[in-house]
């Protein structure tokens, strides 16, 4: 006799949700089509289990919607196994923070190798809550004990010998793969390039080849900005699984090598992957330990960590918290010498991009309170609008972004000829659209098509058909936009 699954109706009805977004939520990480809801259905009334991977995805969305762990074991009443090809984002690489840790995260990168990032393989599903935040604070109780020093026994036979000279290309090598990012994005070509040099660095650090311990902590610098930048184009590429992992790995280097600057950007990046994801939660969990970390880097660090934790503020519609967390990134960024003091590898952000940034934070805040809306969406275009020139010849890639939003932004306040006049610069066919800019064009799109009165205006359907248009050729493959990468 068929056996209902209470949990999953329970779930379901403790989120109102229907079966058939489930359905929906599903499909958009496994893919349009992948389910439908008869199938549901039979889960719900007949008890029936499906497939690998199924279940695993299922708790997983659960879990992420109702913001505790929903038990495979419980869901599916025992019937069912944790997919082996469908992994947490943490998984096996969650400490401890000595060097022994950064060791087992280099190894289970060199396990999974290229598979990482193919999802027929291997996916890494986001995490959030207790699994994301529990790890992140026992590094920071781990800052306050000093780190055994790396121990080193390089073995380099048969000639094998990685030299300081050899680690000075791989510094100019990562140099020219930030730019990348900065031009291009995260494309499934871009990522699986930068991937591939993740995976050959790691190599390095696990091979026992290095001159000496010198040459193995700059292989090991190395390896943790690779880190910082793959997971960045993973984060573009709407992959946040597999860019918490990658960032996650680049904290685990970063207490290795002593840098508690460059960890607090990694701690940052985090946030903002919560940010994007709309976890208030985790976003200000994460943003407090990036500021945290960053007491003592240099001012534009601690104004980078500052503006995410305004960002944060304003997710949770905290407007006190907002100002003064981004007054304080301002001052900081503006301080005289904070150009000059600033790391290398943090050569993108200054005054103009953290203003930027306040543009940003001010949707949010706009979006979470109705108190003052139309004058934080107003401040927030004067904002964006410098940083959003439709030929950014340094930063393609984030300018049409922050174009984008600003059509979102224009939208939101009645401005309908204005966004279509703002939108329409990034629908040409030169323009750097990674998913994460695509799925706000869908956003966008949908925006559209709810507003009372504008769907039969002949500007707006020409509009909409062009981004029907780019929405199909870009669904499908790696980082296909899903209902996971419309949240801000």
């Amino acid at each position: 006799m068929a056996v209902r699954n209470e949990m999953l109706l329970a779930a379901l009805t403790e989120l109102g949700w229907s079966q058939s977004r489930l359905v929906r939520e599903i499909n958009g990480i496994l893919g349009s089509g992948y389910l439908s809801r008869s199938t549901v259905a039979e889960w719900l009334n007949q008890g029936r289990v499906p497939r690998d991977p199924v279940p695993t995805v299922v708790a997983h969305v659960l879990s992420e919607a109702t913001g505790r762990e929903v038990s495979l074991d419980e869901l599916w009443q025992g019937r069912a196994k944790r997919s082996q090809l469908w992994l947490p984002a943490l998984d096996g690489i969650a400490g401890p923070w000595r060097h022994s840790g950064t060791l087992d995260a280099v190894g289970r990168w060199l396990e999974h190798g290229e598979q990482a990032l193919d999802s027929n393989c291997r996916a890494f599903l986001s995490v959030w809550g207790d699994s994301l935040i529990g790890p992140v604070w026992s590094y920071l109780d781990s800052l306050t004990t000093p780190i055994d020093p790396i121990s080193y026994h390089g073995s380099h036979s048969d000639g094998r010998v990685i030299t300081r000279s050899m680690t000075a290309i791989g510094s100019v090598t990562v140099a020219q793969l930030r730019r990348l990012d900065d031009q291009e994005g995260g494309s499934r070509e871009n990522l699986r390039f930068v991937h591939r040099y993740f995976l050959s660095i790691g190599e390095q650090v696990a091979s026992g080849d290095a001159a000496d311990s010198a040459v193995l902590h700059e292989l090991i610098r190395l390896w943790m900005s690779i880190s910082q930048i793959a997971g960045w184009m993973a984060f573009d590429a709407g992959e946040q699984g597999l860019a918490q992992r990658y960032f996650y790995s680049g904290l685990h280097a970063a207490r290795s090598v002593e840098d508690r600057t460059y960890g607090a950007y990694l701690l940052a990046a985090l946030a903002h992957i919560a940010i994007y994801r709309n976890k208030t939660r985790e976003a200000v969990e994460l943003a407090n330990a990036a500021t945290e970390v960053a007491r003592n880097a240099p001012l534009a660090v601690r104004s980078l960590a500052a503006g995410v934790l305004a960002h944060a503020e304003a997710l949770a519609g905290n407007a006190h918290g907002f100002y003064a967390g981004i007054d304080h990134a301002q001052s900081l960024i503006e301080a005289p010498d904070a150009a000059e003091s600033r790391p290398d590898w943090l050569y993108w952000y200054g005054p103009a991009q953290s203003r930027v940034r306040q543009g940003h934070a001010l949707l949010a805040l706009a979006r979470s309170s109705s108190r003052q809306q139309q004058g934080w969406l107003a401040e927030a275009a004067r904002l964006l609008a410098p940083n959003a020139v439709a030929d950014d010849p340094q930063f393609p890639r984030e300018a049409v972004y922050n174009r984008v939003w600003l059509a979102r932004s224009q939208l939101w306040r009645g401005e309908v000829d204005m966004a279509l006049q703002t939108v329409r610069s990034t629908l040409v066919e030169h323009v750097v659209r990674p998913p994460r800019t695509v799925a706000q064009l869908q956003a966008l799109d949908t925006e559209l098509g709810k507003r009372a009165g504008m769907v039969n205006l002949k500007r707006v359907i020409e509009v909409r058909r062009q981004l029907a248009e780019l929405l199909r050729g870009v669904r499908g493959g790696l980082g296909s936009p899903t209902t996971e990468m419309v949240l801000l």
